[in-house]
């Protein structure tokens, strides 16, 4: 246990910085839809819900709307986003030669079309109250995801984040032995250094499955980013050398390509289709599909080329998702699809600013116990226990905690039992401290 503790302190000692990097910037972050929201100028007007069945049969009247507002805008990709009743059209000027780098309905500058109203928006390009508000949250994001150094930044975050969640396993790890005499939510208050380190114990297992969750996916936000770059790479030069050189897409007409992609793969949806492109050197049209479920996976997509033949009959090649990469964008919905109920993002920032008050309170302890502790020992609060007693409340909020992460994946209908989950692990953890703190 004494290499244990080692290991803990000074692991925690090199990630803490960037840890609580991480703690801070996703706090205003978890608000992100509501901030942007509020600082809009004018309130944004409410949008018919659609399927991603349905959505694509109006693609082509957004297609045309596009051009005819647009004619000095070159349409390179088509993205579908039917919760919000909208399609994303990302335009570029058709004499630039610059490559933006884009993907699905990610980056450059889009135009959103509305089915239900047939109209369009400049969209993120709308009037806002506080400029600094939308400087302030894209600061933020950067600095979340890769502390503004682009993707050598994430990488390194994503090996701090390994180091965090070491931090984390070997804090549960050590947390019997040092706890075996000292009930759940008894906070000592022998000396200032055993206080620190009594809040650092008590706040690590409230928060450990959430902080351990979101170090491992942190980790799997890396492996995704890198991995899904890779597998669009290597299926473009697998595109290449598959499909023949004259199986082209300049002359498909937009909804052909569509129909005949949903009639080729049934059981999947369309993310997003780029258009050819000179610019970037393919000249089919390129799909991103994902499985056809409840709730979708609309950040990765089964890429698949379309073109025709000499002939003119429409051929394609696609590459199945490697495994590794579903894995990882599962544990990526721990990190942002579980908590998209306001008051699940209360919990989240409760849980939050307790992992800065961990992470603050281990530094304080650790600094105050280079001076000399005190022996005296409040004996009536100290008792013997058995293991099973002492893992015994840990265990409980683990398990409370663990629901609470993964039932909102299921769908809108189980963020109350989420809710419900964290709130009975907050009255358990309030009633233990009260408990053991005021007898």
């Amino acid at each position: 246990m004494r290499y244990w503790y080692k290991l803990h302190r000074w692991i925690s000692l090199i990630c803490m910085i960037f840890f609580l990097l991480l703690c801070v910037t996703g706090l205003p972050l978890l608000f992100k839809t509501e901030i942007y929201e509020y600082n809009l100028l004018h309130k944004p007007m409410e949008h018919r819900t659609l399927e991603y069945q349905s959505i694509w049969n109006d693609a082509a009247d957004g297609f045309r709307l596009v051009k005819d507002k647009y004619p000095d805008k070159t349409i390179k990709a088509v993205s579908a986003m039917p919760d919000k009743g909208r399609l994303l059209y990302r335009i570029q000027d058709k004499n630039s030669t610059k490559v933006v780098d884009a993907r699905l309905s990610m980056g450059g500058e889009q135009i959103s079309y509305y089915p239900d109203t047939k109209s369009l928006q400049n969209w993120h390009g709308e009037s806002v109250r506080y400029s600094f508000i939308s400087k302030f949250m894209h600061i933020m994001h950067r600095l979340h995801m890769y502390m503004g150094l682009g993707k050598g930044g994430m990488i390194f975050l994503g090996m701090m984040c390994v180091m965090s969640l070491f931090s984390v396993i070997s804090g549960v790890i050590i947390y019997a032995p040092f706890t075996k005499k000292i009930k759940f939510g008894r906070i000592d208050d022998d000396n200032a250094t055993v206080k620190w380190f009594g809040w650092h114990k008590f706040l690590g297992i409230v928060t450990g499955v959430w902080a351990g969750v979101l170090c491992f996916s942190g980790v799997m936000i890396v492996v995704f980013s890198l991995g899904y770059g890779t597998y669009i790479s290597d299926t473009r030069a697998e595109a290449l050398q598959n499909l023949p050189k004259t199986v082209q897409g300049q002359n498909v007409e937009f909804t052909a390509a569509v129909n005949y992609v949903q009639q080729q793969f049934p059981k999947k949806y369309i993310l997003s289709v780029d258009t050819p492109d000179r610019l970037t050197n393919h000249s089919r049209y390129v799909f991103y599909l994902t499985q056809a479920k409840k709730m979708p996976a609309d950040f990765m997509g089964q890429m698949v080329f379309v073109g025709t033949d000499e002939q003119g009959r429409l051929q394609y090649f696609t590459r199945p998702l490697p495994i590794y990469l579903s894995v990882a964008a599962a544990a990526l919905d721990l990190h942002i699809h579980n908590h998209d109920n306001f008051y699940l993002k209360i919990i989240w920032a409760i849980l939050d600013i307790a992992t800065i008050i961990v992470i603050i309170s281990g530094i304080i302890g650790w600094w105050k116990r280079r001076r000399k502790i005190s022996k005296k020992n409040n004996k009536s609060r100290r008792t013997d226990m058995t293991k099973y007693i002492v893992w015994k409340m840990p265990i409980a909020l683990f398990v409370l905690s663990a629901m609470g992460m993964v039932l909102p994946l299921y769908g809108a209908e189980y963020d109350m039992p989420g809710i419900i989950a964290w709130l009975a692990a907050g009255l358990l953890c309030l009633y233990q401290w009260y408990k053991q703190n005021n007898l």
